[in-house]
C-alpha cells in the first residue's frame, strides 16, 4: 500500500475539480444560476450579483475542466524515463537470456538438456541508491491451470536464499551490465522435442511446469521510497529458434 497512497492523495484535486464541474451543471433549488443555488444551499445568503449571473455556470465549468485536464496530464502522463529513477530494461543476448546445461529432475529418469533463463534488468538512473526494491509478477494472460505465481516475488539472479527485497545501486554502464538482473522465465529444452517452461518465482517449490506457449505478463518493481516501474512483456515461442522475451511497454513513476 505504501506505493499507492501518494497517487491517491495527489488525485484529490482532480476529484474536487470534477465535483465543481458537476455542481455547475446541477442545482439543489430554483435560482438564477447553479453556482448561486449551491452557495445558498451551504448557508451563504448574500451572493454577489456576478456569481448569480447565469453565465457564471459556464465560466466555472470550463475553468474547472481546464484545471482537471492540466492536473491529470501533470500527474498521469509525464514522460516515463524522465519521471522515475527506476526502469525495467530487456536487451538481446547475455545476461538477459542465459543458457546453461541443465537436468530435469522432475521425472523418475533424469533428462539432460539446456536450461534457458530469461531475465529483466532493473536500471537506476539516479545517483542515489534505491533501497528495499521488490519485484512481483502482477498479471499473467492465458493463465494455465493450477498457476499460483501471480502476486509472487520474482527471483534475483543467482540468488539461492529467497531474497524478496534488495538495493538497486546507480546504473553507470551505458549497456546496463551493472544493473540488477531478475529471473522471469526458465525454459528447459531436452532431447527429441521434450521441453517445459516455468516462472522463476518464490517460493520455488510451487513453480509447476507450464506449456511452452505465448504469454503476456506484467511485472511491477517498487522501492521503499515509492519509485515504481511497471512493464508489459510477452513470451513468444518460435518453431525454428528459441522463444523471444519482449518488452511491450514500460512506465516509470517517481517516488516521494
Amino acid at each position: 500500500m505504501r506505493v499507492y497512497w501518494k497517487w491517491v492523495i495527489k488525485s484529490v484535486p482532480n476529484l474536487g475539480l470534477g465535483l465543481l464541474m458537476l455542481a455547475s451543471t446541477v442545482t439543489p433549488r430554483q435560482t438564477r444560476s447553479n453556482v448561486e443555488a449551491w452557495l445558498i444551499y451551504f448557508g451563504i445568503e448574500n451572493v454577489p450579483p456576478w456569481l448569480a449571473n447565469k453565465s457564471t455556470d459556464t465560466w466555472v465549468f470550463w475553468i474547472a475542466f481546464v484545471g482537471f485536464c492540466v492536473w491529470a496530464i501533470h500527474l498521469y502522463m509525464r514522460t516515463n524515463l524522465r519521471s522515475g529513477k527506476l526502469s525495467i530494461v530487456i536487451r538481446d543476448g547475455k545476461p538477459w537470456v542465459q543458457v546453461n546445461p541443465g537436468v530435469d529432475q522432475s521425472q523418475a529418469a533424469h533428462t539432460s538438456g539446456w536450461l534457458y533463463t530469461y531475465r529483466i534488468a532493473l536500471v537506476n538512473s539516479d545517483d542515489s541508491t534505491l533501497r528495499n526494491v521488490e519485484v512481483k509478477l502482477t498479471s499473467f494472460e492465458k493463465k494455465p491451470q493450477n498457476f499460483d505465481a501471480i502476486g509472487s516475488h520474482l527471483i534475483l539472479r543467482h540468488d539461492r536464499s529467497g531474497t524478496t527485497n534488495f538495493n538497486v545501486y546507480p546504473t553507470k554502464d551505458p549497456q546496463f551490465m551493472d544493473a540488477i538482473f531478475v529471473d522471469v522465465f526458465r525454459l528447459f529444452l531436452g532431447p527429441e522435442g521434450y521441453s517445459f517452461l516455468h516462472v522463476a518465482s518464490l517460493p520455488e517449490d510451487i513453480n509447476r511446469h507450464i506449456p511452452v506457449d505465448k504469454y503476456d505478463v506484467k511485472i511491477m518493481a517498487t522501492s521503499e521510497s515509492g519509485e515504481m516501474a511497471i512493464a508489459d512483456m510477452a513470451f513468444i515461442p518460435h518453431p525454428d529458434h528459441i522463444p523471444d522475451f519482449r518488452l511491450l511497454k514500460m512506465q516509470s513513476f517517481p517516488g516521494r
